[in-house]
């Protein structure tokens, strides 16, 4: 049976069926499937029609590649008929309405109910989201479904929602473009391909493509990072010039401390009789005995220096401690005894 002739037949049916209900008056029945309408080939589907109560005398029409009718007889207690496929391949794929048969005449045909096979076909499209499947609200994104063979219809769906082939974009070019992308668009999308002579029958489903949609940045907060970034960049600066300030007044402290050791050391090196004075005061003070037999020989007249010193001519046996270190300041007075200089500080 050739494709037109069984669209024509099936025009003719519904026309004819159309005209009853018109003279009849009869109540329009409804038609529904589960678990869906887009059903893997092999599983199972139920197809369930429903009319006014009394009805005892369905039919169940599918337009297709062929046409196809199932009569079923019902109690009428409830006014629903049930038609159950075992196993679905694409045969069963096509479209199903429902009539009745009461009072003498035929009801009206129900709304069409599109069953669609998938995996009629063993490829597999490939989805990818262009270009990028992390969007911003307000941009553009575009859905590509690529396949071998070439399909000349493609579906696209989102979510899995599968109820019916209704949910399902389907279009004649493998691009979907989304435009502009709002939050409601987010989600899981998948495609399938199909042929203009059977478009009931499908391939496999694609791989899925999940579209994540974010909400713009708020005016202004664009140049927080920038912000952010000066901020930190000064405050290393600061603490850089710091760091340099607190390098040059170490340097400058400690630079003082070492001048004036070195002019000390300058100072003792340039008069050693005054260092071992300065050091063994003390103990030269302590070992001289206030006693009236020990008496000064002779009185040094003080020189004209910068420095004012006076040289006084003690005995030896009155020292205590090692004064080896001024022999070469001694000298020997016309008496013939030896005498030891020190020099003292006049304050």
């Amino acid at each position: 049976m050739s494709l037109g002739f069984t669209f024509l037949l099936g025009l003719v049916f519904c026309l004819e069926q159309r005209i009853w209900a018109k003279n009849g008056l009869l109540p329009q029945p409804s038609i529904w499937a589960l678990p869906g309408a887009v059903i893997p080939q092999g599983s199972s589907v139920t197809i369930r029609c429903r009319g006014p109560p009394g009805v005892v005398r369905w039919q169940l029409l599918r337009i297709g590649s062929f046409i196809s009718q199932y009569d079923r007889t019902s109690d009428g207690s409830q006014g629903v008929s049930t038609f159950f496929i075992q196993s679905v391949t694409y045969i069963n794929a096509g479209i199903y309405y429902c009539i009745y048969w009461k009072q003498g005449a035929w009801s009206g045909r129900s709304d069409p109910l599109d069953l669609v096979v998938t995996g009629v076909y063993k490829d597999t499209p490939s989805l990818t989201a262009l270009p990028d499947p992390n969007v911003t609200s307000g941009e553009n994104v575009t859905l590509l479904c690529e396949t071998t063979p070439y399909y000349e219809i493609f579906n696209f769906t989102k979510d899995g929602r599968n109820v019916s082939p209704q949910d399902f974009l389907r279009q004649d070019h493998n691009t979907f473009l989304i435009s502009p992308v709002t939050l409601a668009h987010g989600g899981i999308y998948r495609c399938y391909g199909s042929s203009k002579i059977y478009p009931h029958s499908w391939s496999l489903p694609s791989n899925p493509v999940k579209l994540s949609v974010t909400d713009p940045p708020a005016p202004g907060n664009g140049h927080l990072p920038i912000v952010t970034g000066i901020l930190a960049i000064v405050v290393l600066l600061l603490l850089f010039l710091l760091f340099l300030f607190y390098q040059c007044w170490h340097r400058v402290k400690h630079g003082n401390i070492d001048c004036e050791t070195e002019n000390q050391v300058k100072y003792k090196s340039s008069f050693p009789v005054m260092d071992f004075q300065e050091e063994n005061q003390y103990d030269v003070s302590e070992d001289i005995q206030p006693e009236k037999d020990r008496q000064m020989a002779m009185q040094v007249p003080i020189e004209e220096d910068s420095q004012e010193v006076t040289y006084a001519q003690l005995h030896q046996e009155t020292l205590r401690g090692n004064v080896d270190t001024l022999l070469s300041h001694t000298h020997e007075d016309s008496s013939g005894q030896p005498c030891v200089y020190a020099t003292l500080n006049l304050s």
